[in-house]
């Protein structure tokens, strides 16, 4: 008799869990469907497909060597990794948030460019909420107030430099030396040009738009089985999906709301680790990233604590936000600035296919 892997049992398990809540809870289940593809078409698409564009130019790009000049003695003497693109792929995920590292080390990892080991390591650095969800959809929104959220923001930041240097010394030396083992293809076919980059965006963003519109459903209907208790509901939005958590947190009385979104955007969610799961290389492991949360969380809160000083009469305001949160949809001036760049990038290639275009003209014209 042939035994069935627990993987598969737990996912048939799964599937008519999944199944049951469908039917037990229709409404629910739409309302919360609907939700997540208003999510994706207001909030996540705009602020990560450029990103995702960009990222893909720039590390295919010769630029890519220079652009990180300012992180780059961080990846050099603090993790002790010499490439240079090390140093801009870490740079573009701090903007771009959790999506845009896996994509973007599991580019260089596959062009050859690190190490099993060093890809691990800037991805512990990397994964993170970027900034114009923290600034402003969890500050100025759920907070009320900037301030908090670049303190939030810089808290994290400093807890990613923090933790990326503990995990050097902690992950094992064996997978220093181990490249992809398709590297060789990968860096042949490497030099992707605006096409390549907007295909593998289009196929990034349709992962991550799959899982936020799955986890919003699944929130919608355990959030009616959950009794209805802040800190309860807290907990489980956290685990869950980060912006959930962060609308539960900023719901919680007096200054625990601000502690409580820093741990929500530390923990980064079940959602978001499956994200970054899918988008990662399959030859890297996920084990590291998750070894190092609880590390990032005292890391985050500590430097919170240390940071809330330089905002005074802050931490204790009182959040004045709805149960049902109503987002702005105007772009982030982040995104705004990279969907700028990229459309500099596409003028530029359509002038210089122009130009030679118009170059072969007239040496036709010249040569009868």
């Amino acid at each position: 008799m042939k035994i069935c892997a627990p993987r598969r049992l737990f996912g048939g398990f799964a599937a008519i869990a999944f199944l049951g809540l469908i039917l037990a809870f229709p409404s629910q289940s739409a309302r919360g469907i609907s939700d997540g593809l208003g999510c994706c078409a207001l909030q996540v698409i705009p602020a990560l497909f450029p990103f995702f564009v960009v990222a893909n130019l720039l590390i295919a790009s010769p630029l890519a060597n220079g652009l990180g000049a300012l992180v780059w003695p961080f990846t050099r003497f603090g993790l002790g990794i010499k490439g240079q693109k090390a140093a801009t792929a870490l740079l573009v995920s701090w903007l771009g948030g959790f999506a845009v590292a896996a994509g973007t080390v599991s580019q260089l990892y596959r062009q050859g460019q690190l190490s099993r080991r060093q890809a691990q390591l800037l991805l512990v650095c990397g994964v993170g909420s970027g900034p114009a969800f923290i600034l402003n959809t969890v500050g100025l929104l759920m907070l009320g107030s900037t301030r908090l959220g670049a303190c939030l923001f810089a808290a994290l930041l400093c807890a990613n430099l923090c933790t990326g240097i503990a995990m050097r010394f902690a992950l094992p030396r064996s997978g220093a030396q181990v490249f992809c083992s398709a590297c060789g293809s990968q860096a042949a076919n490497g030099q992707g040009g605006f096409v390549q980059a907007v295909q593998a965006a289009v196929a990034s963003m349709l992962t991550v738009c799959g899982f936020v519109i799955f986890f919003r459903f699944l929130g919608a209907v355990l959030f009616e089985l959950l009794p209805q208790n802040a800190p309860v509901q807290f907990i489980a939005s956290a685990l869950l999906e980060v912006t959930s958590g962060c609308a539960a947190a900023a719901r919680l009385a007096g200054g625990g709301a601000v502690a409580a979104c820093c741990c929500a955007l530390s923990i980064q969610s079940l959602s978001v680790l499956l994200q970054v799961r899918a988008l990662l290389c399959s030859e890297l492991s996920l084990a590291p990233l998750l070894a190092a949360r609880p590390l990032h969380l005292a890391f985050s809160l500590l430097w919170l604590k240390v940071l809330l000083r330089f905002v005074p009469g802050q931490a204790e305001a009182a959040s004045t936000l709805a149960d049902r949160v109503i987002t702005r949809t105007r772009i982030a001036p982040d995104a705004a600035l990279v969907l700028f760049a990229l459309c500099c990038a596409v003028l530029w290639r359509a002038g210089g296919f122009t130009s030679a275009k118009q170059s072969g003209i007239i040496k036709q014209t010249k040569g009868g």
